[in-house]
C-alpha cells in the first residue's frame, strides 16, 4: 500500500511542479464530462482509459444480471441479504468474509485462505472502496461490490497478485460482531 500512496504522491507533485501556475491545474473528471481542447493527452488518456473501465463494469453487471446501486464515486453496490445489525460509521471496526474477484472472473482472494479482513473505518490502510461499502449495509449484510481501479489498488496494484488498473469484484459479508 505504500507504493500505491508513494505513487500518487509522486504524480501529484508532478501535476504540480509541470504547471505554470495555479490556473492550470486541471481538475478531476468523470468519464461522462465533455473533452476541452486544453486538455493535456494525460489527462485525455486517463478519461479514455476511465471510460473503458466503466463500459468493461457495466458489461460484468449486465452479464450476471446484477440490479446496482450505483454512488457518486463510481462504486457499485447490491445487498443481497440485508442484516439486522447497525451500520458501521468512521471508527467503528468491522470484520468481513469475502471473496476478491478480478472482472474476468479470477478469483484473487477469500477469506477461508487469507482469514477475516478487520480494519477501523476510515482510519486504517484498507482500500477505499471498502470503507464505502461497509458504511452502506447493516451488519450481518451480504453484497456484490464492484470497485473501480481508482478506489482500490490504482496504477500500482497490491504489490501480490492484482496489478494496476484493475478493477475488483467482490461479495462481502459484514460480520455481526
Amino acid at each position: 500500500m505504500f507504493r500505491f500512496y508513494s505513487t500518487i504522491t509522486f504524480l501529484v507533485l508532478l501535476t504540480f511542479a509541470s504547471c505554470k501556475d495555479n490556473t492550470q491545474i486541471q481538475k478531476l473528471v468523470t468519464p461522462n464530462q465533455v473533452q476541452d481542447d486544453s486538455e493535456t493527452p494525460l489527462l485525455r488518456g486517463n478519461k479514455k482509459m476511465l471510460a473503458l473501465e466503466n463500459e468493461d463494469i457495466e458489461l460484468f453487471i449486465k452479464r450476471y444480471n446484477w440490479n446496482m446501486i450505483k454512488t457518486g464515486t463510481g462504486l457499485r453496490y447490491e445487498i443481497v441479504q440485508k442484516g439486522t445489525g447497525s451500520i458501521p460509521k468512521k471508527g467503528d471496526v468491522v470484520e468481513l468474509e469475502f471473496v476478491t474477484q478480478l472482472l474476468t472472473g479470477d478469483t484473487i482472494y477469500t477469506s477461508k485462505e487469507k482469514g477475516l479482513k478487520k480494519f477501523q473505518v476510515e482510519k486504517t490502510d484498507e482500500i477505499v472502496g471498502l470503507h464505502e461499502t461497509v458504511q452502506l449495509m447493516p451488519k450481518g449484510s451480504v453484497a456484490h461490490v464492484v470497485i473501480p481501479s481508482y478506489m482500490a489498488y490504482g496504477i500500482s496494484g497490491d504489490g501480490d497478485q492484482i496489478f494496476g488498473q484493475h478493477a475488483l469484484v467482490m461479495t462481502i459479508k459484514i460480520l455481526n460482531k
